[in-house]
C-alpha cells in the first residue's frame, strides 16, 4: 500500500563529501515531488548547519519517513534515537560494506517514487533494551546491532550468563557479545557466530576468543532474558552498545537483555535478504573469477 508522507526525517553523516553531495540531490528530489523535509542538525553537512529545516533529531514531530545517507553506523544512530517513535527507516548507502542502506544514488529519484507510491517491503528489526543494575545506579539502553562486554584493560574476563532463568555457562574470555539478527553480520560475525536472518525473534550469545573451546556460539529464544554478572575479579570492563555508547562495569553488575521495541525498516520491493549477502560477502563466486584482470 502507498504510504501517506509528506515530511521526510534526514540523517547524514557529518562532514563526508558523498554523503554532502548525496543530501543536495535528496532535497531536490523531494522538493520537485511537493515533499517537506527536516535535517537532523548534529549529522548534517555544514552548509546545511543554519537551514532552518536543520532540527535535533529529538525536535521531530511529524516525520513519517526517515531517510539515512551514509553507512550503517550512521543507521544504527537513527535507529536508536527515532524507534520510540515508530519511525520507519531506510537508507541511502554511501559507505563501504554496508547491510542496512538498499538505496543507491544513481537511482535515487526512480527508487523514491517506487516506495511513495507503495512498492516496498516493511521488515521489523528485532532490538534489545538492555538495563544494567550497577553501584552507580540504573541505566537502560536499546542495541540495534549488539551489547559487547569486553575489558577496558585487554584482559581476560569472567561472566555468568543466564538464560530461560537457568544457568547457562560461565565464560572466561576476551569478551562477549550479545547480538540481534541484524548484528549478526556485524562483530558477532567475526568472533564466530552464525549468520541469522533478520526477520527471526532471536538473540545470539557469542563469547570472543573463549578461553574453553568448547564454549560455542548460541541461538536464544528472543522472548527469555538473558542475564549477566560480571565475575568478583572481573575489573574494568565495559558495555558497549551498537559500539557507539559505553557503560563501565563492576563486579557483580547485573546486565539484563531482553526484546526491545521492533525497528521499522523499509526496502525496495525488490529486496531478498540471500541476494545482499551474495553481494556484500562475494558469496558463490568462484577464486579465478574475483581476481582482477
Amino acid at each position: 500500500m502507498p504510504l501517506h508522507i509528506r515530511h521526510i526525517g534526514i540523517v547524514g553523516k557529518y562532514g563526508a563529501v558523498r554523503v554532502d553531495d548525496t543530501i543536495a540531490r535528496l532535497i531536490a528530489a523531494l522538493t520537485a515531488r511537493g515533499l517537506t523535509y527536516t535535517l537532523d542538525r548534529d549529522t548534517a553537512p555544514p552548509q546545511y548547519q543554519n537551514d532552518p529545516a536543520a532540527l535535533p533529531i529529538t525536535d521531530w514531530g511529524d516525520v513519517d519517513l526517515c531517510i539515512v545517507v551514509g553507512g550503517d553506523g550512521t543507521f544504527l544512530y537513527a535507529g536508536r534515537a527515532l524507534i520510540a517513535r515508530q519511525i520507519p527507516l531506510i537508507g541511502i548507502h554511501t559507505g563501504r560494506l554496508g547491510f542496512l542502506a538498499d538505496l543507491t544514488l544513481d537511482d535515487l529519484a526512480a527508487q523514491l517514487d517506487r516506495i511513495l507510491a507503495g512498492h516496498y517491503q516493511c521488515e521489523q528489526r528485532h532490538t534489545l533494551k538492555v538495563t544494567i543494575d550497577s553501584r552507580d545506579g540504573s541505566a537502560e539502553h536499546l542495541a540495534i546491532n549488539d551489547a559487547v562486554i569486553r575489558s577496558s584493560k585487554a584482559q581476560m574476563i569472567e561472566l555468568d550468563v543466564y538464560s530461560h532463568d537457568r544457568y547457562l555457562s560461565h565464560y572466561r574470555a576476551d569478551g562477549l557479545i550479545i547480538a540481534t539478527p541484524t548484528g549478526s553480520t556485524a562483530y558477532a560475525l567475526a568472533a564466530g557466530g552464525p549468520i541469522i536472518e533478520p526477520n527471526l525473534p532471536v538473540s545470539l550469545v557469542v563469547p570472543i576468543c573463549p578461553h574453553t573451546l568448547t564454549q560455542r556460539p548460541v541461538v536464544i529464544d528472543a522472548r527469555s532474558p538473558i542475564t549477566i554478572t560480571p565475575g568478583a575479579k572481573t575489573g574494568g570492563a565495559q558495555l558497549s552498545i551498537d559500539g557507539q555508547q559505553q557503560h563501565r562495569l563492576h563486579p557483580k553488575d547485573r546486565i539484563t537483555i531482553r526484546a526491545g521495541i521492533p525497528l521499522p525498516v523499509l526496502h525496495p520491493a525488490d529486496y531478498h535478504f540471500q541476494d545482499r549477502l551474495r553481494a556484500k560477502l562475494n558469496w558463490g563466486v568462484a577464486p579465478e573469477d574475483s581476481q582482477p584482470k
